[in-house]
């Protein structure tokens, strides 16, 4: 089924890189006005802005690029009024921006363990929180809109030493319930929980990530990893598919959560 999202206007938060990039191409890609965010992937993003515009497929479609903290109150409100007046109303927020580090719970100093704990909380769930609450409340005014989160099946089961991830990651899914049950009727809220699609930059010996290709896919009944564009092509489900499903956490894992 072809799904055209010809009438959105979608949010990406980092949106320039990765699976973020991917996102904002495939709803590029599917008719979508699409504005990406971005804090320290300024290159990446005018690369990222420059690949929506050649995708395209409608001359209606605007896209932009804009710097924001999520983490910032202040910052997503501006980046509100940003989508608003460069692209008009906002329809769809994806809340994708996120850092993933290494930090081992019982190896870690408790000052490096104090940072690495508000820095993963700060980036993967008080920027969704507050987001959520910027953009609920105008899809809210408008009577229409949609938010994904982007989560990870490390929410639902933990990586040894990536602690401060997985629990950032577990609250985003609490969050995307909370929000389906306070937001509705007028807002959607779902969320993606994806497996391994893109290996950490950084990978040291004793970690999950870590040992060949070979390994890795044996762990996924599937047996490969998965891919940006199947995590991309479900968001764009999520927008623009059945209009019935909220308060749901979409496994895109090829069943890597039952091994």
């Amino acid at each position: 089924m072809q799904i055209s999202l010809e009438d959105e206007v979608v949010v990406v938060t980092g949106g320039a890189v990765r699976v973020g990039r991917a996102i904002a191409l495939e709803c590029a890609a599917s008719g979508a006005s699409v504005a990406i965010t971005f804090n320290h992937s300024g290159d990446e993003a005018g690369q990222t802005l420059a690949d929506m515009q050649a995708r395209s497929t409608l001359a209606s479609q605007k896209f932009a690029a804009i710097a924001c903290d999520v983490s910032s109150a202040p910052e997503n409100l501006r980046l509100k009024d940003e989508v608003l007046q460069a692209l008009g109303a906002p329809t769809a927020l994806v809340n994708n921006a996120a850092i993933f580090r290494r930090a081992p719970f019982a190896e870690t100093e408790y000052s490096d363990w104090e940072k690495s704990f508000d820095e993963h909380i700060a980036a993967n769930l008080k920027g969704p929180y507050l987001l959520s609450k910027v953009f609920g409340e105008f899809f809210t005014s408008q009577k229409r809109g949609c938010i994904v989160n982007i989560a990870d099946i490390y929410g639902q089961r933990p990586l040894k030493n990536y602690a401060a991830y997985c629990i950032s990651k577990a609250g985003v899914l609490m969050l995307t319930e909370t929000t389906a049950k306070a937001l509705a009727p007028y807002v959607r809220v779902n969320a993606i929980c994806p497996g391994t699609i893109l290996l950490p930059s950084q990978v040291q010996d004793g970690d999950e990530f870590a040992g060949d290709a070979h390994a890795l896919k044996s762990r996924v009944p599937l047996e490969r990893l998965g891919t940006t564009e199947e995590v991309a092509c479900s968001v764009v489900f999520l927008i623009g598919g059945p209009q019935f499903i909220s308060g749901a956490i979409l496994p895109v894992d090829g069943a890597q959560r039952l091994r």
